[in-house]
């Protein structure tokens, strides 16, 4: 048994070794925190003068469960916030891709999207990023898609893009 006790000491001596190296040189296991902590955003609901209307809720859900996500910016209120995000829904196409010749109905279709997105400093008003964010959702008749599982997977995407245009130090 004292056999085995020395072992077992000596294994965890070692695996307390190990972890205190892999400390020492900056290894982290998991997902590091992007930025400081305590980094607050305020989210305004999507500008939306486009045709394509009812857009806009979607991807503002989709960019408030994004942003901690992929940002490390914690949503809350106006007035508790360090930036403000405003996104506006620039464009929206719709592209036939495949059918709609001859009077065939649409076989496979897309929505183009043009969005931009200004994060703002919530004291000064100084914009801290701008970017233009642009993204295709297709869609496919013959296996049960259609323009609204589109639309589900635009908010998505576009919501993960916006969020990574806003990557760098604030």
């Amino acid at each position: 048994m004292t056999r085995t006790r020395a072992g077992l000491r000596r294994r965890a001596a070692l695996l307390a070794l190990v972890g205190a190296g892999c400390g020492a040189c900056g290894y982290t296991v998991g997902y590091a925190d992007y930025g400081p902590d305590g980094r607050t955003v305020a989210l305004r609901v999507v500008a939306n003068d486009t045709f394509r209307q009812r857009f806009e809720l979607p991807l503002t859900r989709s960019l408030q469960e994004q942003l901690p996500i992929h940002a490390n910016l914690v949503v809350v209120g106006p007035d508790r916030a360090d930036t403000v995000l405003d996104v506006e829904l620039v464009d929206v196409r719709n592209r036939s891709m495949a059918g709609q010749a001859r009077g065939t109905p649409v076989r496979e279709g897309a929505l183009e999207f043009a969005v931009r997105a200004r994060l703002r400093d919530a004291r000064t008003g100084e914009v801290l990023r701008d970017a233009r964010v642009v993204d295709r959702a297709e869609f496919r008749i013959a296996v049960g898609e259609t323009e609204a599982s589109a639309l589900d997977e635009a908010a998505y995407d576009l919501a993960r893009k916006i969020v990574l245009s806003l990557e760098g130090p604030i």
